[in-house]
């Protein structure tokens, strides 16, 4: 398929993509430019490359990007830093090129391209003049795998020369022992303006008070079993580019996994400074779960190895779970003798972090998180209940915290742009900005690109920008971008942004007709079918009634966006059907039928919370049509229902007791969605805060799940702010 989509334009005067000849597909290679500003009133870098880069001025971190971009498309940012260079000084680009495949950067030849323009004059150019290059010899490049959805963990090896490359404006005697390359022109990028609003960088220090550890070396690494996401173990396993077990040079996995706490001290003031000996750690806590770049000040009286692990917040033991969502929450940093501002290159996600010294010792001070995320919002909580606006300002937070150019499923394990999620994240930007920029940016990505590789022709990726070289896909998601498509059209009137979509709607359409049967319902789905992270999702086949019950809504909205009468027509016949033979003798819709020996359909008999809520929502059927049912699902269900004690035996009596219950998503925000819809708005709050109130007071921020088993800060968890906003708890400052 090709895209019809217009690409916006934009271009660099001088600047041509440039990178280490004959690396740029090697994994995890990362390089360094600099350059000398001289004094000016105006300056501004035009930037872009693949993967990442971050830009420093003397030393002090200013920058990171570019915008999330489809695959062979590339954002520019035009970052003003007139301020910055008024009288000049050394800036620095580091570029990560990693060359593996994820949910986060592409994997794409890596390059550079980028001009420096003072006072209406290029200074200088990537591919021309003005830029030193060489490769970053301090950053371990053979290393572990963070997770299946990112990339790698970082490995820093410093010497007080590190620093020079940054803030000397003279390397004088030390140049030599950079080890300076040219880099060479690649092949020509397509370019594409950045599109949304730069974010900000405030930074965050942890509340005040620190917790002295000890540990000791657990040394059984030889019996570590590597996780999937480095040794897969199935074919439906997503095949992650890494280097082996023998390769990597630190495995960061196994450096944490060996550190064993077997004391927690008192809690003690976090004073600066902290002094770490071997054996020995310092556990800080964030105010609020937090994602940015990791900070800290570190001198070393000798040569020191200082070992960081994280997570989203503190065990209960004091201890921290740092493989808690199968990612390697490790840093290494190793320095030669004297005083260094460590950094992370890659923003993570954290409540709490632990600080151990394993070789040497180390003087520790001003930790600090630099924030990653949107700007903050106008609109505030004007209500007095304290639990809700405790929700309100850890659904701002988590809003904020997964809008980095793109919306993100969550931004730890994966700082992924998936479909569905952005359908409820896409409400939250228009009622905290007014606008839906992120939003134009996001379903963008999707329109631009010709074909997606290893995808069958039709589908759209689950997630994007991202790598799906297993094929996997999830056909429910596809759907949801046409859904979304048809708000995003009654939030901006965008015409055009919906005509240019069509071939890409259509195209989908043209994809599934191959699963439709002779009643136009949906059967057989392939790859992974996905309803929700609860009993629902083991009931997708053969026919999966809540996957006809979206796709009867998406051919609703394509109905509504282009005028198409018959699709209309086709969508009021899969409900007719879903009506006629999905109702079980106790009212409720099974999830699924499954062909018997003899080739007849039957239903299974299994029903879920989650498949009634999906009925009410995609209208199979409504409060007036089915009162009886309605009534059980309001009143019978919700926050309560899966608490200890309160499941199964809720209903003892009543026959129809094994309702699969929900999880967070989406079960539970379908709930939450027909409360809304239907005036239950007393139980609409009162729902609110039986699933949000525990998120809120432990992390300060909102979960992927009801449990603190995956993420503690998932980004269609804000769609709260929609439902408050919509009962008029929102007001403007």
């Amino acid at each position: 398929m090709k895209s019809a989509y217009p690409i916006p334009h934009i271009a660099f005067e001088k600047a041509k993509p440039v990178w280490a000849f004959g690396r740029d597909t090697e994994m995890n290679l990362w390089l360094s430019f600099r350059t000398l500003a001289v004094k000016a009133e105006c300056s501004m870098l035009r930037i872009t490359g693949s993967c990442a880069y971050d830009v420093k001025i003397n030393g002090k971190w200013i920058a990171f990007g570019p915008a999330r971009s489809p695959h062979g498309y590339y954002r520019v940012d035009e970052l003003t830093l007139s301020d910055e260079l008024r009288d000049g000084g050394v800036i620095t680009l580091t570029v990560a090129g990693y060359n593996a495949n994820s949910y986060y950067h592409l994997d794409q030849p890596s390059f550079l391209c980028a001009e420096l323009i003072q006072d209406g004059k290029i200074v200088a150019a990537t591919g021309g003049e003005g830029f030193l290059c060489r490769v970053m010899t301090e950053h371990e490049q053979k290393a572990q795998r963070y997770s299946v959805q990112r990339t790698f963990c970082e490995v820093w090896n410093l010497s007080p020369l590190s620093s020079l490359w940054e803030t000397a404006t003279d390397l004088g005697e030390h140049m030599r022992r950079f080890a300076l390359l040219t880099p060479m022109q690649v092949e020509e990028k397509r370019y594409l303006p950045r599109g949304c609003a730069y974010n900000v960088y405030p930074r965050i220090h942890p509340t005040a008070t620190a917790t002295r550890l000890r540990y000791t070396e657990r040394g059984d690494a030889a019996r570590v079993r590597y996780p999937h996401y480095i040794i897969p173990r199935s074919p439906d396993q997503e095949e992650c580019k890494h280097f082996l077990p023998g390769e990597i040079t630190t495995d960061s996995f196994i450096v944490a996994r060996n550190i064993k706490v077997t004391e927690v001290l008192d809690d003690v003031p976090s004073e600066d400074p902290q002094t770490i000996t071997v054996g020995e750690g310092v556990t800080y806590r964030m105010a609020n779960n937090t994602t940015g770049k990791i900070e800290l000040t570190a001198t070393c009286e000798e040569d020191t190895e200082i070992v960081v692990i994280y997570d989203e917040f503190l065990g209960e033991d004091g201890t921290i779970n740092f493989r808690r969502m199968y990612t390697v929450n490790s840093l290494v940093w190793r320095m030669k003798k004297g005083t260094y501002r460590l950094s992370t290159f890659e923003p993570y996600t954290l409540g709490a972090l632990q600080i151990f010294v394993t070789k040497g010792k180390a003087t520790v001070s001003d930790v600090t998180v630099v924030y990653f995320g949107a700007h903050d919002t106008k609109r505030t909580y004007v209500g007095h209940d304290e639990a809700l606006r405790k929700i309100f300002h850890a659904a701002v937070e988590t809003y904020r915290q997964n809008t980095f150019t793109v919306y993100m499923d969550c931004p730890s394990r994966e700082r992924a742009g998936w479909l569905c999620d952005s359908f409820f994240t896409s409400r939250v930007e228009k009622v905290l900005t007014g606008c839906s920029e992120i939003e134009h940016n996001f379903l963008e990505n999707f329109l631009l690109p010709d074909a997606f590789p290893s995808l069958e022709t039709g589908m759209l990726p689950m997630c994007y920008p991202g790598d799906h070289y297993s094929g996997n896909y999830i056909p429910n998601w596809a759907m949801w971008f046409v859904i979304e498509l048809e708000e995003y059209f009654s939030r901006t009137g965008d015409r055009a942004f919906i005509d240019n979509a069509k071939s890409r709607v259509y195209d989908l359409l043209n994809f599934f007709l191959r699963y439709e049967n002779g009643n136009s319902i949906l059967e057989k789905m392939e790859k992974w079918v996905f309803v929700e992270w609860s009993e629902a999702n083991k009931l997708t086949q053969d026919i999966n009634f809540p996957t006809n019950m979206l796709y009867a809504k998406m051919l609703d909205c394509v109905a509504t966006l282009y005028g198409d009468k018959a699709l209309s027509e086709k969508a009021t016949r899969i409900r007719r059907y879903i009506n006629e033979n999905a109702i079980t003798s106790e009212g409720f819709y099974c999830d699924n039928a499954v062909y018997d020996e003899t080739g007849v359909a039957r239903l299974s008999g299994k029903c879920t919370e989650t498949c009634q809520y999906y009925a009410f929502f995609c209208g199979v059927t409504s409060p007036e049509e089915n009162p009886t049912l309605w009534r059980r699902m309001v009143e019978d269900f919700g926050p309560e229902r899966v608490a200890p004690g309160k499941w199964p035996e809720l209903l003892p009596e009543a026959k129809w007791q094994e309702i699969y219950a929900s999880n967070a998503f989406i079960g539970n925000y379908l709930r939450l969605e027909l409360l809304y819809l239907h005036g239950e708005h007393e139980r609409l709050v009162e729902n609110i805060r039986g699933f949000f109130t525990k998120m809120a007071e432990l992390t300060g921020t909102l979960w992927e799940n009801e449990t603190t088993s995956a993420s503690c800060n998932h980004g269609f968890a804000s769609h709260v702010l929609y439902w408050m906003d919509g009962l008029g708890m929102l007001g403007d400052q």
